[in-house]
């Protein structure tokens, strides 16, 4: 989803014309889950995907005439057993899909969307499906409320309509799915897409030894986003983790100071000696991080807690810590050991936050 807000943000930013397809509403086995988006340009070329065969053809073929008339428009599929078979799609059900086109105005909002998904924060994307009366302007058709309440584009409906979308935001963020409201405005109805916006969940991993190597293209096959911190250019560096999105080289004294954690942020704590294991850990379990793990034996784990909490660190906070790291499957090796790893960064994510922290069971 990145890949396609940053598609976004570089085709307004060099004036081209663009339509964005977002499935809004499904109900059955349809293919993509709603939310799902896919970019179509002037020219033809695409990115992402909304369910494949049928569909992103009728749509594909829309985007030039939504284009053109700058004005968007919902297209429904009955996916039939027959249309089944000829788009080669494997699952079925009703969906709608509100394709729109980009404008330039919209630019800051987009830019606004990649910092908050790439440096942490959360906001509500409102954008206008559709009136119940014809509306001639093209302003007011895209609102950006971020949670400290600062808010970037307008939308029909005004101050009615925001506090109605400041109401829907804790479940939106909470659920992180989007959907659509109809507001009544005066002697109208209008249509409206909220779209929750977060960062994606990205797993932090300190140190980049043989382990790390295993376990960042793992982790990015399975939909993180990874990032590997290490002192020592020689090991962290992008010949050794060519799928990292992002590798930084800096002591781990000052580490958290190159990132932004919240509670989309999953740390892994793989360095080569207990010392830095240590100075990693004091530092993590003091952020909002959906997940903190360690590795290491038992008895390495007794003696660096014992003595985090003669530091005054509580018990609270290193139970939240999963130490030894991964699900248990008796992994020796490197490429094992990541296995178990990303097995239980997967399982976390599947879960449901308790407040800001994830909680390991006892």
């Amino acid at each position: 989803m990145d890949r396609i807000y940053s598609e976004i943000v570089q085709g307004l930013q060099r004036k081209e014309k663009l339509a964005l397809a977002t499935l809004i509403h499904r109900i059955g086995s349809a293919p993509r889950a709603v939310g799902a988006k896919y970019l179509i340009r002037e020219d033809g070329r695409t990115i992402g995907s909304i369910g494949g065969g049928c569909v992103e053809a009728e749509v594909w073929q829309g985007a030039q005439e939504v284009i053109t008339e700058e004005r968007g428009r919902v297209f429904r599929f009955n996916l039939t057993s027959e249309q089944l078979a000829e788009g080669g799609l494997i699952c079925g059900g009703n969906i709608d899909i509100f394709l729109e086109p980009l404008k330039e105005e919209f630019l800051n909002i987009y830019q606004e969307i990649m910092r908050i998904k790439q440096k942490g924060g959360s906001a509500i994307l409102a954008t206008l499906i559709s009136s119940e009366k014809d509306f001639p302007r093209k302003d007011g058709r895209k609102l950006l409320i971020k949670t400290s309440g600062e808010r970037l584009g307008s939308l029909l409906g005004g101050e009615g309509l925001e506090k109605e979308i400041l109401k829907q935001s804790k479940i939106l963020l909470s659920e992180k799915k989007p959907r659509v409201i109809v507001f009544p405005l005066e002697d109208n109805q209008i249509e409206v897409l909220l779209e929750p916006i977060v960062s994606e969940p990205t797993v932090f991993i300190f140190g980049a030894g043989h382990i790390s190597q295993q376990l960042a293209p793992l982790a990015k096959k399975v939909d993180f986003k990874v990032v590997v911190l290490d002192d020592r250019e020689m090991f962290a560096n992008r010949q050794r983790f060519p799928e990292a999105d992002e590798i930084i080289v800096t002591e781990f004294e000052k580490s958290f100071n190159r990132i932004s954690i919240d509670d989309a942020s999953y740390i892994v704590i793989v360095t080569r000696g207990h010392l830095y294991d240590g100075l990693v850990l004091e530092q993590a379990i003091k952020t909002n991080a959906r997940y903190i793990g360690m590795i290491g034996s038992k008895k390495k784990i007794k003696t660096l807690f014992d003595h985090l909490l003669e530091k005054g660190i509580s018990q609270e906070d290193l139970n939240r810590v999963h130490a030894p790291i991964g699900i248990e499957i008796n992994s020796e090796t490197p490429e094992e050991i990541a296995v178990s790893i990303v097995a239980e960064l997967i399982k976390v994510r599947g879960e449901k936050i308790n407040g800001n922290k994830s909680i390991k069971p006892t």
